[in-house]
């Protein structure tokens, strides 16, 4: 279960912002996650729930955003969603494309108090 080790990531970076600010929790933490990522989102939540217990960050909401696969085509231009992960452009056969979404894991915005 990779979402532990993220989970944990998220955690030390927020916890570095909470000690940066003038604050003493968290209220919420709001993430970006791409679907080529692999994370389950309910995974992610319940290893950051378990590893917060005790801490400043206990009770934290967590609200994530999945961003789905978007992939542009080098050869002619155009932008799809690639189906099944198949990367080849739709409009004209290509296979010289690019993901330009869909690998993020970003923290939005955090809240606190």
């Amino acid at each position: 279960m990779h979402e532990l080790s993220i989970a944990e990531e998220i955690k030390d970076l927020v916890f570095d912002e909470l000690k940066k600010s003038n604050c003493k929790k968290i209220n919420s933490l709001h993430l970006i996650i791409g679907e080529m990522t692999s994370i389950v989102p309910d995974a992610l939540k319940m290893a950051f729930e378990e590893i917060t217990k005790g801490t400043s960050m206990e009770r934290c909401k967590i609200f994530m955003k999945v961003v789905k696969t978007k992939v542009i085509c080098k050869s002619c231009k155009k932008k799809f969603k690639p189906e099944d992960l198949n990367f080849f452009c739709p409009h004209c056969g290509s296979f010289d494309t690019e993901v330009i979404e869909g690998r993020e894991l970003l923290i939005k915005k955090i809240v606190m108090e």
